[in-house]
């Protein structure tokens, strides 16, 4: 048995160990899940890049192509060779050749063997994002112990450290022989591409979570049978998020942000419009006449009307202050007399009507008459 078959055991044991671990109380967090295709694709085209990467036309709509680049020690690309090494050597192919070489597999006519399941894109404690097929096989009849299935995961559009660019570059593959190959015996499982294959092989799912595709190819017979066929070809795109959206969900955060915009644009609109309509009040002492302050009041854009004055103790109005009504921009001097000085500081609140704003009070603070201070408003409070 090769080493790399043997590594592959290996895996399947350690995918038994990390599916106990989950059943005993690890969590997985499913970040995007889409089921498997009910119908099958009809052609495989595996297709050894040449060294020249030259363009090709895109595979007809029945057709799932693997791309495979077998060139990266000696071009030093990024991209995966291992796997594209291997096919090579399995279709025993001329490994020195650097034109394109293409290899075709057309599904069997006779349905052997039904898949159905879900394809679920998942993080573990550690955040790493990785891929995990729960699937159902059943075969139709029993098959050759030969049979194996592959699962695969491509990149739409991959482009290398050197801007090399290619389409539905093959990432990972994974053979999986855990299956029931009896007639009518279906086998319930998880088959998984790991965090760390993938990261190994340049896919990283969490800032890149689209452009990636997956397929589901069994290559098998009846029992019996020397010759492998494809009897099974499932793909489609690697779920995400964002891909299930309806349009009204997918154009509903820029909805929000649009509203979002507009709400705060309007705010601070009214917000300053409201503060330019809100009128200004000084105050000061009487240089000439004890216990007298004087107003000077600047309506805002807004016409006004005062409608109430209070005093706080120990300070007392001498007579009725008055209430008057000022038009947008108009302004005025009052006079307001107290009939005892005291040294405590002096409050006086003036209750306005403010047009299209309402009511509203203002509040002036004056030191002790000693200290003959000048002070703006203090504060606006809307009642």
């Amino acid at each position: 048995m090769s080493g790399r078959w043997i590594a592959y055991l290996l895996s399947i044991l350690m995918l038994a160990t990390v599916t106990g671990a989950g059943a005993a109380g690890e969590t997985w967090s499913k970040y995007a899940h889409a089921p498997v295709p009910s119908e099958d694709m009809e052609i495989l085209h595996e297709v050894f890049l040449a060294t020249s990467l030259e363009t090709r036309a895109s595979p007809p709509s029945n057709t799932v192509e693997w791309a495979w680049w077998a060139w990266s020690e000696t071009s030093g690309s990024s991209w995966p060779k291992d796997d594209a090494l291997y096919r090579q050597e399995h279709f025993s192919l001329n490994q020195s050749t650097t034109e394109e070489q293409v290899v075709e597999h057309l599904r069997s006519s006779d349905d052997l063997m039904t898949i159905t399941g879900k394809v679920n894109v998942v993080a573990a404690e550690d955040y790493v994002r990785f891929v995990t097929f729960e699937l159902s096989l059943t075969p139709t009849t029993n098959l050759s112990n030969q049979t194996l299935m592959y699962l695969v995961l491509t990149e739409d559009r991959a482009v290398d450290n050197h801007q090399r660019s290619t389409a539905n570059l093959v990432r990972e593959l994974r053979p999986e022989v855990g299956f029931s190959l009896l007639a009518n015996n279906t086998t319930e499982m998880t088959a998984m591409l790991s965090g760390e294959h993938l990261i190994a092989a340049g896919v990283d799912l969490i800032h890149q979570p689209t452009g990636w595709s997956y397929s589901i190819a069994v290559f098998g017979g009846p029992e019996g049978a020397e010759n492998l066929e494809l009897l099974v070809l499932k793909s489609d795109r690697l779920p995400s998020p964002s891909l299930h959206l309806t349009p009204t969900q997918a154009w509903l955060p820029v909805i929000l942000t649009a509203l979002a915009i507009v709400l705060m644009w309007s705010i601070v609109t009214a917000s300053r419009t409201r503060e330019q309509s809100i009128p200004l009040l000084q105050a000061h002492w009487s240089e000439h006449d004890e216990g007298v302050v004087h107003l000077s009041i600047t309506a805002g854009k807004a016409g006004f009307r005062i409608t109430q004055w209070h005093i706080q103790a120990p300070w007392m109005f001498k007579g009725r202050p008055p209430r008057k009504t000022f038009s947008p921009e108009e302004q005025g001097d009052l006079t307001i007399a107290f009939k005892t000085l005291h040294d405590a500081e002096c409050h006086i609140e003036a209750s306005i009507e403010v047009d299209g704003f309402g009511a509203w009070r203002q509040h002036v603070w004056l030191e002790s008459p000693k200290s003959n201070d000048v002070v703006e408003i203090a504060s606006n409070e809307e009642e």
